[in-house]
């Protein structure tokens, strides 16, 4: 398996939002914090825009970035927890990166 991230990208909470339609047609707006690279797959880190019950302030939704048979870009829910615990630590490591390169 390849871990070298052929592209990383980490946006300001300003660049981009991500607007979610669920399956009853409800909506809700995201920032896309990151979008990282691992092992030769795009996952999108999310926060929601508003403030709601159900995610608490500092909760991140980790989604891999796929197609649909449209060719469209569909958010997938990452549901493998080892596989979310290595995609926080990589973002995390990603942070640290931003910020020993900003200093």
């Amino acid at each position: 398996m390849n871990n070298e991230k052929e592209r990383k990208t980490v946006v300001d909470e300003d660049d981009e939002i991500v607007t979610m339609t669920y399956e009853d047609g409800t909506t809700e707006d995201f920032f896309c914090i990151a979008e990282l690279d691992y092992e030769g797959k795009w996952y999108a880190y999310l926060q929601p825009v508003e403030e709601t019950d159900d995610f608490a302030e500092d909760e991140v939704l980790i989604y891999e970035i796929g197609e649909d048979e449209n060719g469209d870009e569909i958010f997938l829910p990452v549901e493998d927890d080892d596989l979310l615990d290595k995609l926080v630590e990589e973002l995390n490591n990603s942070v640290d990166e931003d910020e020993e390169a900003d200093e």
